[in-house]
């Protein structure tokens, strides 16, 4: 938690696949899993942490061959639940891993604006539900579906374009955090 000057809040952290995140609306809500092992902090908890304030969202990668990979993105919220947890995502993303969520190069995979999707509710601009997609199968921000998605099946599964195009394959995931705090 001492990176870029601490005091961060981990929301997000996978180090096994030993939590399941296929997970419903609800439990997304709540949130889910072990501190010390893999975890959702729960979408009400991101919610109360980010609300009224500029909040910064710091994601890291650690690759099975040990190397660590982050952006850090300057501005992140999200809405409450009666606006489905819109994620809001704002200024320059900078770091090693790639903005694979607000500067894709592509208005189909930018996911600030977007709203939380699970497999039990789709709120995503794709025609079919992404969360419930047989490659994908677990909650996040989707568009029509994803550049960028932390939260599907531990490998061996076949966890689809987890950070596009810096991590192709879920077999190269070793470990997933995702952090915030504010300014």
């Amino acid at each position: 938690m001492v990176n870029e000057g601490g005091g961060w809040t981990a929301i997000q952290r996978r180090v096994s696949g030993s939590v399941r995140f296929n997970r419903t609306w609800a439990e997304y809500k709540d949130g889910f899993g072990f501190p010390n092992d893999s975890y959702w902090i729960g979408n009400d908890v991101i919610y109360q942490l980010t609300k009224g304030r500029n909040s910064s969202l710091y994601v890291s990668i650690t690759l099975t061959n040990g190397t660590k990979l982050y952006e850090l993105y300057n501005q992140f919220s999200i809405a409450d639940e009666m606006n489905n947890y819109r994620l809001l995502l704002g200024g320059p993303a900078t770091g090693t891993l790639g903005d694979s969520m607000s500067d894709t190069g592509s208005s189909y995979y930018d996911l600030s604006g977007m709203s939380f999707s699970t497999p039990d509710r789709d709120n995503d601009r794709s025609i079919g539900n992404c969360a419930a997609s047989s490659n994908i199968r677990g909650g996040w921000w989707f568009n029509s579906c994803n550049h960028a998605f932390l939260n599907g099946p531990w490998s061996p599964g076949s966890w689809f374009r987890p950070w596009y195009p810096t991590v192709t394959d879920s077999t190269q995931i070793k470990e997933t955090l995702m952090m915030i705090k504010p300014h």
